[in-house]
């Protein structure tokens, strides 16, 4: 076929896919390029819903990590909370892409947040008319993690219908941008909040800014899908497993956030222990160095969306996940919260330019049919695989304690990544990304 020759450890680039050339970001301005995916009004409502909303969320993951651990002084039930509200995606993600590849996305998504914010509510009035019991906790924990394990596929299946092809990663990043400025300002406000309204109060406005992408996924339209009268939801999940088999690139471009899930990400679930116990800076100290890693996040996720094309992604995302497994390791051994704070706004900048790129090469490469599927496996390595990482992470912690615990999942990390890095190159050469319109039986 003709066409212009890559090189062959290339993933595609953005200002080409299958012909479509980006539309020329020279003649705007770098700020309006930055934002060129909000010139379209239902992504632009779909992004401020869920940036108002994600705000709640990480409100509500500072208030209730801090109350198990007030009410059990356990790094290990701290732990098995994060393991009960992430361990539905390790067995939903696979069937919620083929569901979200079947059913209208939009319904679907108003389901699964109306119930996330139903959940928040209970919690809410539980804390406020008496101490929550941990059983009562965990058992919210897990219901809010099987509907978020339903609704994620549909989510980052979504965002293609609400752009056009060549502003998929500008879109991709600013979604990472939105929801990791949530990061840096629900946790600031959760920090401030306990002192003045209670950890109920972090709840109650947790339930309140669900409303926020509840009216604007009314407000949207999503082009509809055809009908799929074809293979149950088991031979769907099985045709897009069978699809990622043959392209072994996917499959390592998968590894990178299922290593980072299993021992990386897991010092999110930490930080009330690290904060409390090893920095004594108390709850307003962990939500400061919680926004520390939102800051980085944002200006990661706001860099990539100013890039009009990103090439050699390869590199790019396994270097980037190296330097975060690197900073980790540094993380487990500060002593001052200043030094903790710089280290967690690189440690947020290199996560979000991983999982940015790495969501984005998956969807651009996705036959459209199968996008609901092969990004619920980038959930699965992301979401499903979280649970066991915060159990291991919280168990090292209880027995051998908190900087043993961040040590061990960087060190380990960090060789993974590098003998990615060094042998990548060889890797994409063997096994080239197809192109997005590869159908299953090619």
């Amino acid at each position: 076929m003709g066409g212009t020759r890559r090189e062959p450890n290339m993933a595609p680039d953005d200002a080409s896919v299958n012909g479509v050339v980006a539309e020329p970001v020279a003649e705007v301005s770098r700020l309006a390029a930055m934002f060129r995916s909000l010139r379209h009004r239902d992504f632009a409502l779909f992004w401020t819903g869920n940036f108002l909303s994600n705000i709640g969320t990480w409100m509500q993951n500072l208030a209730l990590g801090w109350l198990v651990l007030e009410i059990t002084h356990s790094p290990f039930l701290l732990g098995l909370n994060g393991f009960l509200g992430l361990v539905p995606f390790l067995f939903f993600s696979l069937p919620g892409g083929a569901i979200a590849d079947r059913l209208n996305r939009r319904k679907l998504m108003l389901g699964t947040q109306t119930t996330m914010m139903v959940l928040a509510l209970v919690l809410a009035i539980l804390t406020s008319v008496r101490v929550a019991t941990i059983g009562e906790i965990f058992a919210i924990s897990f219901f809010t993690g099987l509907a978020s394990a339903l609704n994620a596929p549909a989510y980052q299946a979504v965002v293609l219908d609400l752009v056009d092809r060549e502003n998929l990663t500008n879109a991709v990043a600013l979604n990472a941008a939105q929801f990791n400025m949530s990061r840096a300002i629900g946790p600031t406000l959760a920090g401030l909040a306990l002192g003045s309204l209670g950890v109920a109060g972090c709840f109650y406005l947790n339930s309140v800014s669900f409303l926020a992408l509840i009216i604007a996924l009314l407000a949207i339209t999503v082009p509809p899908h055809p009908a799929d009268n074809g293979p149950s939801v088991w031979s769907a999940m099985v045709d897009g497993l069978r699809f990622v088999g043959k392209h072994r690139t996917i499959i390592v471009l998968l590894s990178v956030p299922s290593f980072l899930s299993l021992l990386g990400l897991p010092f999110v679930v930490l930080m009330p222990v690290f904060a409390r116990d090893l920095l004594k800076v108390g709850a307003s100290g962990l939500g400061y160095l919680m926004a520390g890693a939102g800051l980085g996040a944002v200006i990661s996720a706001l860099t990539l969306a100013a890039q009009a094309g990103i090439r050699r992604r390869g590199k790019y995302i396994v270097g980037s996940a190296a330097l975060f497994a690197l900073a980790l390791i540094l993380l487990a051994q500060a002593r001052s919260f200043a030094w903790a704070f710089l280290l967690l706004v690189v440690i947020g900048a290199t996560m979000v330019g991983t999982l940015t790129l790495t969501n984005s090469t998956l969807q651009l490469t996705s036959p459209p049919g199968l996008r609901g599927r092969i990004m619920s496996m980038y959930n699965l390595a992301v979401l499903g695989l979280a649970p066991l990482g915060s159990l291991q992470a919280g168990a090292v912690a209880e027995a051998l304690g908190v900087r043993f615990a961040l040590t061990l999942g960087g060190t380990v990390c960090l060789v993974y990544f590098l003998i990615l890095f060094f042998f990548l190159p060889r890797l994409w050469r063997i096994a080239p990304l197809p192109r997005a319109d590869v159908g299953i039986g090619d």
